[in-house]
């Protein structure tokens, strides 16, 4: 149960690049000219005629959503992380960490 410093710096080396969870928000088009703009216009919209394969998520995100959810991501780990500062430490006559 010795920790071995290469054998971790090597671990973090191999570990694979973090990719974002979101995409960053976009604007379409299509939604621009077949929704918004029928609807500024004040003409009738109907979501049976929306294309749903014209648009993705990225689509109708909203702008200030990827910090709504860092900030949720980073409470997650504050609080799991707040939890194993409770946790007693392993006893190493059971070379165990629970």
């Amino acid at each position: 149960m010795e920790f071995d410093k290469r054998r971790f710096l090597q671990a973090l080396l191999d570990a694979p690049e973090e990719k974002p969870f979101l995409e960053p928000p976009e604007h379409s088009e299509y939604l621009q000219k077949q929704v918004f703009d029928k609807l500024t216009a004040g003409e009738e919209f109907r979501w049976l005629d929306l294309d749903w394969d014209a648009f993705d998520l990225r689509h109708v995100t909203p702008a200030r959503y990827a910090q709504m959810y860092e900030r949720t991501h980073c409470g997650w780990l504050q609080g799991v992380n707040h939890l194993l500062h409770d946790v007693p430490a392993a006893s190493l006559n059971e070379k165990r960490f629970f």
